[in-house]
């Protein structure tokens, strides 16, 4: 197998359903390879670089043709989602307009709440029911086989996850006009069953869990585990995902060069109020995203659900400025990413095959900063940390 594609695979389950690949799982809860079709999965996967011939060398942010700020209109919406609740809006819109028949998605499993499944929302109810984040090992394209050749859906999902249905996409183009919109969000990377653990324990979790939201009932919120003795434990999102979930997480999402969604057609993440010091603040306020259409469709889907009172958007102008410190971690990975290649390259580790055009993100970030990151993954290669 693909020593790249083996170690940087993203667990999505694509291969897998279709038979193209035979994929085992670690005791991180991750899955891998272990053989398969090398040349379909090179094509396919994110590690194997394809769509970097669609991306936007030329700006961090990627391909952008309207930036928003916005949110639902629905301020139970609002409060309940994870941050403006413009995802769950628009998918909503989506199906009222019948512009699709359904929603793919992700969602709390109902067997175990650490644990996700794969739902497939027709109405607005069943989002409401299902929104949030979550911060937990999914493979949102093991079931793509099953659906209804017949119907057309959206679909939401990491933005690892579009990148792989894009790709496929382009090998199959009946799967192209049954998915022909997709949306995605800012995603930091995919936490393993072990934070879970931690996480759960660190809250104080004594008991079975029964219910667990990792954010939301307000912006950011608190991580909130209902038990079955009656208990609720809570935990302030600057710790849960911060100290937590956000320490331990798949390879491929600390070499991730499109944390963004650039492959969407509509991406959201946390537009943070920013402090004096230009840092993100995490005081509890009204949800806003930044709404960012990455295609003329997704400019038509916002403009029209925004005319039709569901979302309140407003231009976001300076975005190029205000991002940067909104969502740093996302800035500063893409501008790194040129240091962490060489870096792996030097110490003969494989590493995805990304062109050398990332060097152009790199505009604007301190030389001092660049050489950090390169000495630091160096340092964990040679302390066998990577």
């Amino acid at each position: 197998m693909d020593k790249i594609i083996q170690e940087y695979c993203i667990g999505c389950g694509l291969c897998q359903s279709l038979g193209k690949a035979e994929l085992i799982c670690n005791q991180k809860g991750y899955l891998s390879p272990i053989k398969g079709d090398e040349k379909w999965l090179r094509t396919v996967c994110p590690a194997g670089g394809k769509q970097c011939a669609s991306m936007d060398f030329n700006h961090i942010w990627g391909r952008i043709e309207a930036v928003y700020y916005g949110f639902s209109a629905d301020e139970v919406l609002r409060r309940q989602a994870s941050s403006g609740g413009s995802l769950t809006e628009i998918a909503s819109y989506l199906l009222e307009s019948k512009k699709v028949d359904a929603i793919l998605h992700i969602c709390a499993s109902s067997e175990n709440p650490t644990e996700t499944e794969i739902c497939i929302s027709t109405s607005r109810e069943e989002l409401l029911s299902r929104c949030g984040s979550r911060y937990a090992i999914s493979h949102p394209l093991s079931s793509i086989s099953e659906l209804d050749v017949n119907k057309k859906y959206a679909f939401i999902g990491k933005p690892c996850d579009v990148t792989v249905l894009k790709n496929f996409q382009k090998l199959n183009p009946i799967i192209a006009e049954m998915i022909p919109i997709t949306m995605s969000f800012f995603c930091a990377g995919l936490p393993s069953i072990d934070a879970q653990k931690k996480l759960l324990e660190e809250m104080g979790c004594n008991s079975r869990v029964v219910s667990l939201r990792y954010r939301g009932n307000g912006w950011p919120g608190y991580a909130t585990a209902n038990l079955e003795n009656g208990k609720q434990c809570k935990m302030d999102y600057n710790t849960s995902w911060g100290k937590i979930l956000g320490r331990d997480i798949m390879k491929m999402c600390r070499f991730c060069l499109d944390g963004i969604g650039e492959m969407a057609d509509i991406a959201c993440c946390d537009a943070w109020y920013l402090t004096e010091d230009n840092k993100p603040n995490f005081t509890e306020a009204d949800g806003r995203n930044g709404i960012i259409c990455r295609s003329n469709q997704g400019v038509e889907i916002v403009q029209e659900a925004s005319a039709l009172g569901k979302l309140v958007v407003t231009e976001f102008t300076d975005y190029e400025e205000k991002l940067k410190h909104m969502q740093f971690y996302q800035h500063d990975r893409r501008a790194t990413m040129f240091e962490k290649y060489i870096a792996m390259k030097i110490c003969l580790k494989p590493f995805p095959k990304y062109p050398m055009k990332i060097r152009r993100y790199q505009k604007g970030v301190g030389i001092r900063h660049r050489l950090g990151i390169f000495k630091g993954i160096v340092g964990r290669v040679l302390k066998g940390k990577i």
